[in-house]
């Protein structure tokens, strides 16, 4: 993508050089390190990959600090050969590609959740209930390459597979139908921008120069995009029915993983915070029954985690 393009993670199919074989960043690895000591998230503030990296975090209480990189420079990456954000730190790993990096976290969570209760329930057998926690449903992670159709739970369909589905589907859909909606006229490109000035990490120029260069060139493109990622129609009437499919996926459930959010809800959920304040925003809520959705999972994130910024 451009150089000022906010949603700055490519596709989710579109590897990292130079690390054959390619990685499924929906799976959890196998090799672990355990949980950081230290996180350091180099992020446009409402960047929708960088926020669902954030969402993460925040509901783990994993403290971390952030990192604003300028979008016209990159000058905080220089030190880094990624130049698209989000970039993590842990430790010593670095990492780019928020499902990735999400996937290693949640990996590390999870194995330490499942040794204490082993320690705790060492004669406890495998229970025939469902859940997207990786104790209960062991050997049942989602095949490497993206489903073709919607998981259907009555066939079969593991958790681990339906919330693979849905992280997916995230970054090959919402994610790009969001970004035409917010940039499709020049109020609302504005609207996105204006979180550069807000910040005040940067100087006076530097900010007011990616504000309004961003806005107009992300403007100016919009059209572009909506052939680039396949959208036809509609725009609003696209991110409705991206809601409404959000929605239906949820069925009678509170959460897609049941009675707590899975990575498929911290994964929307980020997505849909970025654009908080756009008139995209409000429209999901009010044209869509998202919005319960959305305040339980306001509720279960709770306050930021972030321990610092630069």
């Amino acid at each position: 993508m451009m150089l000022l393009l906010m949603f700055a993670q490519v596709a989710p199919t579109l590897e990292p050089a130079a690390t054959p074989p390619p990685v499924d960043v929906y799976l959890r690895p196998a090799i672990l390190k355990g949980l950081p000591r230290e996180v350091i998230l180099y992020q446009y503030e409402v960047c929708p990959f960088c926020c669902k990296v954030k969402a993460f975090l925040d509901y783990h209480k994993i403290p971390y600090r952030t990192v604003e990189v300028s979008p016209l420079s990159k000058k905080e990456l220089k030190w880094s050969e990624h130049r698209k954000v989000p970039v993590a730190v842990l430790d010593d790993d670095i990492l780019q590609d928020s499902s990735l990096i999400i996937s290693r976290l949640a990996a590390e969570i999870e194995a330490g959740q499942s040794s204490q209760q082993a320690q705790q329930q060492p004669q406890a057998s495998s229970s025939g209930s469902k859940s997207w926690m990786p104790w209960s449903k062991k050997g049942s992670e989602s095949a490497a390459q993206p489903e073709t159709q919607v998981p259907d739970s009555s066939v079969g369909t593991t958790f681990r597979e339906e919330e693979a589905y849905w992280r997916q589907w995230v970054d090959a859909r919402l994610v790009k139908v969001i970004t035409v909606n917010i940039y499709g006229t020049a109020k609302e490109a504005f609207q996105t921008f204006d979180y550069i000035s807000a910040t005040g990490k940067f100087n006076w120029f530097e900010a007011e120069s990616a504000r309004v260069a961003g806005a107009v060139m992300m403007w100016g493109i919009s059209n572009k995009l909506k052939k680039k990622y396949g959208i036809e129609g509609n725009l609003r009437e696209e991110l409705y029915l991206c809601g409404d499919q959000w929605v239906e996926a949820l069925g009678d459930r509170d959460f897609l993983g049941g009675n707590q959010p899975n990575l498929a809800d911290l994964a929307v959920f980020g997505v849909v915070k970025s654009v908080t304040g756009t008139d995209t925003f409000m429209d999901l809520m009010h044209r869509t029954q998202i919005g319960q959705w959305y305040e339980r999972m306001m509720a279960q994130v709770g306050d930021s985690s972030r321990v610092g910024a630069n």
